[in-house]
């Protein structure tokens, strides 16, 4: 299986030392202005059944729509960053990701509150959605490294 050259299609390395990286390489680039994880499926991503488990799928629908809700309560890199914790998270599964394919978040703002945001969005490979989501982001207080 061929792995696909992913920085010729726009995609740079995402640089993170938190969790989301020790479940494998991120990608991530901007699409219609909102930005989109990206993660080809690993043998050490398998279910058990030949595709990416579950969990590893719910994790990029919380990273991906966090991402855009970041973006969205972020617009001004100059400005005191606002973070949001993910308070609810609805995923429905419609396909699956085999070993070799890039899973990519498609994520979008329905609509925000002072507190609240809500969005939704889609993983796909290729055009294909294999699964769809919904969450709702709370704006908490930024806390100092202990």
């Amino acid at each position: 299986m061929t792995t696909p050259n992913l920085a010729t299609e726009g995609w740079r390395l995402r640089d993170s030392r938190q969790f989301p990286n020790t479940i494998g390489t991120l990608w991530e680039r901007d699409i219609d202005g909102l930005p989109s994880l990206g993660m080809i499926c690993e043998p050490g991503h398998d279910n058990g059944n030949g595709a990416m488990h579950g969990g590893i799928v719910a994790t990029l629908c919380d990273i991906g729509l966090g991402c855009v809700v970041g973006q969205f309560r972020n617009p001004d890199p100059h400005a005191p960053r606002v973070q949001s914790a993910t308070i609810q998270l609805n995923i429905s599964f419609a396909g699956a990701i085999f070993q070799g394919q890039l899973v990519e978040s498609r994520g979008r703002i329905g609509r925000a509150t002072r507190s609240l945001t809500f969005a939704s969005g889609e993983l796909v490979v290729g055009e294909e959605v294999v699964a769809t989501m919904q969450g709702v982001f709370k704006v908490v207080p930024i806390r100092a490294p202990a």
